[in-house]
Parts: C-alpha cells; structure tokens; sequence
C-alpha cells in the first residue's frame, strides 16, 4: 500500500497546511544534505525518473540547466521500465524510496550509472542505486507537498553538479519561503471568492507544463475534485467542449504564453468558465516576482499547493489521506500497490 496512513484530523490546520509551513526550514535541511555530496556522473546524457510528484519534482530541478550544453531527458519510470532507453545515466525520484516501477527501472539497466533520491536510507531504492541521496525530512500529509520542495532543491542541485555549475541555493529557498507566506493569504481569498467548481483545467506551457501536470495531481488528491494537467495550445483541442459554468482554468503563464492566454480567457466567458492568472491575466490574477524562466513553475506551486489546501478546507474535505480511511478506497490502493510497493 502507499505510505502508512497519517494522523486523522477533522479541521484545519491539517498536516498538509503545517507540511507547507516547514518547507523552508526543510530545505536549508535538505541543501546540507545533499550540496557536498560528489556524483560521479558517466560520460552521456542523463535521464531524470520516476512517478508523480517526485517524477515532476525531478523534472522540474533539472530544467534550471541547459540541455544544448549538458543532455538529458526525462522519462516516466514504467515507460523507462517497459518502453524506453535511458541515458548513461538515470537519476531516480521516489520519496518512499519502494515506488515499484522506478525500483524496477534502475534494477532492469544494471550497467548504467544511477543516482537514486529518497527519503528512507532502508529503501530498495536507496539499496540499488548506484549512488544514493537520502533527503532526512519527512512528510506527514499523503500529499507530500513538502516533498516536492525538497525534491525540487536536490534535483537543482544534482544538475548542477551534472552542468557543473553553480546556483544561489540560499536566494531558491529565500524565494519559496517569501512566496509560502503570500500564497497562504492570497489564495485563501480567492477560494472564498471563487464560486462553485467541479471541473479544473491547469494550462502551461514550456517549463510551466510540468507544474500543471504537478498542480492537478495535488488538486485531485486533496479536494477529490477532477482535474487535468495540460499544455497550453492542447486544451483548445477537446477540452472546450466539457468546458462550462462549473469550470475553472488555472494558467502558469510566461510572459510569451500571455497573448494566448487572454484568447482562451475570453473564450470560455461565453460558457461562464472562470480562471485563475499565475504570472499572467486571469480573472483573479497572481503576480510573480519572476528571476528567471526556470524558477516561475516553482514560485506557481507555491501558490496552487496552497490554492488545493484552502479548496479542500471549503469543502470539508481531509487533504492528508487521499481517502485511504473509506474501505473501498483503502482495497483499491492495495490492489494496485501491494505493500511494499510505493
């Protein structure tokens, strides 16, 4: 089964929120852990895995470098494991360290160099890799929001070691706190203001993708409301037509993406849609104080993280346990991870 089922609680602060708050704290943590740690890194391009959260987590890190300089790629863990070819080097996310399919893609290329990231040291993960970083934080909440912080910051770190080069650590984890604070009052206001919902749609494109696939996943699993992750230019293919009065639209917008952005905004006021800016317009709209292009779908999942967190609140909803305390729930997660399995 997934991780061993949380502290219940029935209001807020849930753990969620309180995950949120010790992010950065966490990370100074995390940025000890793993910024003296050597990797020897094999001559050849570098494959970033994993599932979920971590696999967006990974992803995320390792578009900070450029891959004209320095190649990688990126590849879901079960398609590594079944479809693809990895590089020279995989470097492997799994905040369990047993997630099965991304066990079982370090295990199925023995000959490659791997770099597995987890946060047990008992891990099968952690026991196979060819080099393994074990972040020492844990998170309570299913959600593993502070996981992803923390494996964002070792996935940076690890490409620049990749690139060798070098990144403000201090001034990433300065960022994210500064955002966590704002966020926190900002989109509290904006789910009290927002009207009913039954539909989310989160856009971006580019380096913002990632974030929108990372931002439906959280909102999926802390409001149980449906929602997809999808690039930009995609969702005017198919997806107007479940567009609707009970539809909200969540751009992670750059400053390129902005002309387009205001098209479809205006679009989908003729079904009586709604949408939320991050970077860019929206009905409500967030501004980011943006360095550069890798750091905005960090900075918006400062705020979408906790746009879910006050969501779920609103509608009386447990964010932590993704419904694993309902039977029928619980037997389907088991059924598809057996214990020991994520």
């Amino acid at each position: 089964m997934t991780d061993d089922i949380p502290e219940v609680r029935t209001k807020h602060p849930y753990l969620m929120y309180e995950m949120l708050k010790e992010t950065p704290k966490a990370l100074k943590t995390t940025l000890k852990n793993v910024i003296d740690e050597e990797i020897d890194f094999r001559r050849g391009s570098v494959t970033v895995t994993g599932n979920g959260t971590s696999y967006h987590a990974g992803v995320l890190g390792f578009q900070s470098i450029s891959d004209e300089n320095k190649p990688w790629n990126h590849i879901q863990s079960y398609e590594l494991e079944n479809y693809k070819t990895p590089g020279n080097n995989i470097v492997a996310f799994s905040h369990t360290g047993k997630t099965y399919s991304t066990v079982q893609s370090i295990r199925k290329y023995p000959e490659k160099f791997s770099v597995g990231v987890t946060h047990d040291q008992n891990s099968s993960l952690a026991q196979i890799s060819s080099k393994s970083i074990v972040i020492q934080e844990k998170d309570k909440s299913l959600c593993n929001t502070k996981a992803f912080f923390d494996n964002s910051l070792a996935s940076l770190i690890i490409a620049n070691k990749y690139e060798k080069s070098k990144y403000d650590y201090e001034g990433f984890i300065s960022m994210i706190d500064k955002n966590l604070m704002r966020a926190d009052i900002e989109m509290n206001s904006i789910v009290k203001e927002i009207g009913k919902v039954k539909n989310i749609f989160v856009l971006g494109a580019g380096n913002n993708f990632i974030a929108a696939r990372e931002t439906a996943q959280k909102l999926k699993e802390a409001t149980h409301i449906h929602s997809e992750g999808i690039e930009l230019e995609e969702y005017n293919h198919g997806c107007t037509s479940v567009t609707n009065k009970d539809t909200l639209l969540i751009n992670i917008c750059n400053r390129e993406d902005t002309s387009r952005v205001k098209q479809i905004n205006r679009g989908i006021k003729y079904v009586g849609a709604k949408s939320i800016g991050i970077g860019g317009p929206g009905d409500f709209e967030i501004e980011l104080d943006v360095r550069n292009s890798f750091e905005l779908p960090i900075q918006a999942i400062t705020y979408t993280y906790f746009f879910a967190y006050h969501l779920a609140v609103k509608l009386g909803i447990n964010p932590d346990i993704l419904r694993f305390d309902e039977k029928d729930y619980y037997d389907f997660d088991m059924e598809i991870f057996p214990e020991g399995q994520h």
